[in-house]
């Protein structure tokens, strides 16, 4: 990844956090220098980790298959730990092992403003509601995938 392209998505999620646009459930945190994430351990955690080669980043989510709920497991160390397949559907992707399911999608970069990212956050953590919500024990509030129109 180039360094402009690092340093603009670098202030463009930083805004993100100091501001948390109308779009978004939950805040953005940053975890390090390259991964932020958004959600709520009672709900759903979406990560986004910056791949340093191209200018691609990794949008995932990954949950227990036990219903204990959401993890933080970054995400390239869990598919070094469980015996996954890597499904590459596009544009979501799901890696499917004993103890995790984990739904990913890959983000270019080029030309990213801070109302697009906001939305792409938005709508994958709606779609964690629907996809995720059987793995949770306790039901997802309602609110969490209708506030955003996926139309």
């Amino acid at each position: 990844m180039d360094q402009t392209t690092k340093t603009h998505i670098r202030n463009l999620i930083s805004d993100l956090a100091q501001t948390q646009p109308k779009v978004l459930d939950y805040p953005v945190q940053e975890l390090a220098a390259s991964r932020w994430m958004s959600g709520s351990y009672d709900n759903f955690i979406v990560q986004i980790e910056l791949l340093h080669h191209r200018n691609e980043a990794v949008i995932y989510s990954c949950l227990a298959r036990d219903g204990s709920g959401p993890l933080k497991t970054p995400f390239l160390t869990m598919l070094m730990l469980e015996d996954t397949i890597a499904y590459a559907q596009a544009p979501y992707g799901i890696c499917s092992g004993a103890a995790t399911v984990t739904m990913f999608r890959f983000i270019d970069l080029a030309d990213m403003t801070a109302t697009k990212l906001a939305q792409i956050i938005a709508n994958f953590t709606n779609l964690n509601a629907v996809i995720f919500a059987d793995y949770l024990d306790h039901n997802v509030p309602s609110s969490l995938y209708q506030q955003v129109d996926l139309v």
